[in-house]
């Protein structure tokens, strides 16, 4: 089963859960609420197909969080021209 170590990051589920609702971005967002899904006891697979996202998605996202910690959930732009309207 996949563990989410918050733990580690002196981080409790309900960080993440606060987390998901000060972010900026909607993808910072939905990657909180994901792992916080998981630390309900629901799967990655659950947790994607709700959210419209590929399990190997999620399960990245929990890996990204426990070897890198919160900020590796934000959401950077990496490319592309810029949004006219911000």
């Amino acid at each position: 089963m996949l563990k989410i170590d918050y733990s580690k990051w002196n981080q409790t589920p309900q960080n993440l859960r606060q987390l998901a609702l000060v972010a900026v971005h909607p993808r910072t967002r939905e990657r909180y609420l994901a792992l916080d899904e998981i630390t309900q006891g629901k799967s990655a697979t659950q947790v994607s197909l709700e959210i419209g996202r590929r399990a190997h998605t999620v399960i990245n996202w929990v890996h990204h969080y426990n070897d890198q910690g919160s900020e590796a959930l934000t959401y950077r732009r990496t490319g592309g021209k810029r949004p006219f309207f911000l």
